[in-house]
Order: C-alpha cells, then sequence, then structure tokens
C-alpha cells in the first residue's frame, strides 16, 4: 500500500490591501473596495475548500497588507471558512498581522472567539515625525491604544514591529522608541533595518547611512537582551516559549502552503505561486534554502547539513570572521550578523 500523503501544517493568508502604501513598502497591497474584498474572502474560501485533503495547520498565519481593515462582517466569512479546514484541534499558534487605528474591540473579540492567539501589530515607531515621513497611517497614541484594545481582548501573545535607520532618525529617538516599547511589555518583538527598493516612494530618494543602521542594531541586541528577550533569529526577539513557530517553520524549510494575491506555496518538491509562476525544485535547491535561510537562526545549522559540499566557502567565511562552528553547528558570528544576507548567498 502506498505512504500516505503527509499533510501541510502551516498555512499563510495573504490580504492584499491597504488604507494607504507605506513608502517603503514593496509587498503586494493596494487599496480595495468593499466589493473586491468581498470577492478576495470568497476566493480564500474557495481555495480553502479546495486544498482541504492536503491541509492540517498546526500555524496559521494572516499577512498582508494590512488584514485588520477587513470589515467586521467579512471577518466572520474568513474566519468561518478557515475554521472549516482546520484539524480537529485549534492550531498551535494562530496569528493576524494587524495596523493601529484599524482595530476596534469587535474585531479583537471575534479574533479571540474563533481561537487567533497571536497578533502582529505594526507600530514601526513611537516617534509621530518618523511615521508620517512613512507614510503610516497612525501615530503613537493610537498605536498604545490599539495595544491596549488587544490586551483587553485578552491576547497574551503580542508582537510588535519596529524599524531602524529612517530617514532622519538619530540614536537618541531609536533608543526612545525602544524604550516605549519595552514599556508595553510585548513577548516579542520583530525589529527591520530600513531598506530601499525598487517600485517604492523611497527608491531614488533616500539612501540610509549604513554605519547607523548597524549602530542602531547593536543598540537593539544589547536593550532586548538586557530585558529578558532571546535573540533567536537575525532580526526577531522574544521571551522564552514565544518565538514564532510560523516563521520556525519558513526557516527550516518546511511545507507550507500560502492563498491570496502573490501568495507563495512549497509542498515537496513543488512551489508555486497564485496566480503566477512554478518551480520544480531538488533536493540540492532545498538543502541549499535550509542552510541560507537556517544561518539566520542565531541557533545556526547543523554540521551535517553543511559540511561535504560547501567546505571551502565555510573555511573562507569563518577566516572573514563571519560564521564559526560551535557545538557542530555553523553560525554567525556578531560580525556576521551584519552581513547574513551575504553569508547566505554562498550556499544558495
Amino acid at each position: 500500500m502506498p505512504s500516505p500523503t503527509p499533510k501541510v501544517e502551516h498555512l499563510y493568508v495573504h490580504v492584499p490591501f491597504c488604507v494607504a502604501k507605506c513608502r517603503y513598502c514593496a509587498f503586494h497591497s493596494r487599496p480595495g473596495t468593499e466589493t473586491e474584498m468581498e470577492t478576495f474572502v470568497a476566493d480564500i474560501a474557495r481555495d480553502l475548500k479546495t486544498n482541504a485533503d492536503i491541509l492540517r495547520p498546526t500555524t496559521i498565519f494572516i499577512g498582508g497588507g494590512t488584514p485588520s481593515i477587513l470589515p467586521l462582517p467579512l471577518w466572520e466569512r474568513l474566519l468561518e471558512a478557515i475554521g472549516r479546514a482546520r484539524c480537529p484541534s485549534a492550531p498551535l499558534e494562530w496569528t493576524i498581522e494587524c495596523n493601529p487605528a484599524t482595530v476596534d474591540g469587535a474585531k479583537a473579540a471575534l479574533w479571540r472567539r474563533a481561537g487567533v492567539n497571536r497578533i502582529s501589530l505594526g507600530i514601526q515607531s513611537f516617534d509621530d515625525a518618523m511615521l508620517a515621513g512613512l507614510g503610516r497611517i497612525h501615530n503613537a497614541a493610537q498605536a498604545v491604544e490599539t495595544w491596549r484594545v488587544l490586551r483587553d481582548a485578552g491576547f497574551d501573545n503580542l508582537n510588535l514591529d519596529l524599524m531602524f535607520g529612517l530617514p532622519g532618525q538619530t540614536m537618541s529617538q531609536w533608543r526612545d522608541t525602544l524604550e516605549r516599547a519595552l514599556a508595553l511589555a510585548p513577548e516579542h518583538i520583530s525589529a527591520y533595518s530600513l531598506t530601499v527598493e525598487e517600485d517604492t516612494e523611497f527608491w531614488g530618494r533616500v539612501a540610509p547611512d549604513g554605519d547607523l543602521q548597524w549602530a542602531m542594531y547593536e543598540q537593539l541586541i544589547a536593550t532586548l537582551t538586557a530585558a529578558g528577550y532571546h535573540h533567536y533569529e537575525v532580526s526577531n526577539f522574544a521571551k522564552p516559549g514565544r518565538e514564532c513557530v510560523h516563521n520556525l517553520a519558513y526557516w527550516r524549510g518546511e511545507d507550507y502552503l500560502g492563498l491570496g494575491p502573490s501568495a507563495v506555496s512549497t509542498v515537496g518538491l513543488r512551489r508555486w505561486t497564485v496566480g503566477g509562476d512554478e518551480e520544480k525544485l531538488t533536493e540540492q535547491i532545498k538543502r541549499s534554502e535550509r542552510i541560507a535561510f537556517g544561518l539566520r537562526m542565531l541557533d545556526g545549522v547543523s554540521g551535517k547539513l553543511v559540511r561535504g559540499q560547501w567546505d571551502a566557502e565555510i573555511e573562507r567565511l569563518v577566516a572573514d570572521n563571519l560564521v564559526e562552528w560551535r557545538d557542530n553547528r555553523l553560525k554567525l558570528t556578531r560580525r556576521g550578523l551584519r552581513y547574513a544576507d551575504e553569508v547566505a548567498a554562498e550556499f544558495v
């Protein structure tokens, strides 16, 4: 008898709608009418039904875009459709991305009743001038108020997204944002340096200061680790046991199903984009990707995974003080954190 097909345990749903496009954003997002949002929810419900036989999610992540701008009735339909596709028990982790000023008590209560147990809130900064410069639709006071709404609804696993190296941002302003973030006592913090990409409003107009960004990153690490956060991935910090399980699955090369415009799926040796291209993978490609993404985690990758094929590359990276061997695992050094993308490129 043939062995049963393994079930896909990680589900991503991309909601492409935003109130306005941030000046740095290169993700697939756009304003949407209520009719477009209704069509989107109907399409997701159909796709969930189509994939029901292979899907048994232990993690769900609804990202965007700005998922929290969907009206309450559409959230009810979307959550009902996801609920029908779930395994009999609730997923271990179910995250929704939100932006301040797009969440009220009714939405938060609905999410909790449906089984959502983790929220990622895109605050980015607590400086109103910085937020305006990024094109964000909220101010610092609205960010704090949204945080309180989520806590009042019973969420006890909240991530806070921050950005640093913003146009005109000083180290003093960055320290202030970190202090105000810690005052909210989030369970998880994700922090990213500003990158300027094509097809964004910042392209050709903003040139980040790499040395200042590195200094801000070192300040980030020092501040959060001193406050008891585990630095477990290049850009991610968590209280013990609050690491993002869904993202860990990506970095470890596990299968996932992506639904919604531009969403990517990888199942076995097949990768495809909704409405786009399909790629046939090989075991070698998947091994290379596991190394490249695995090195972003502070725990690194096992020697068994990397030895034999990349010995010359590893020797050079060790000599450049970008990686090191510890407990038979290859890990980024402190210097390697700054050049993580360049290190990853050696294996793909």
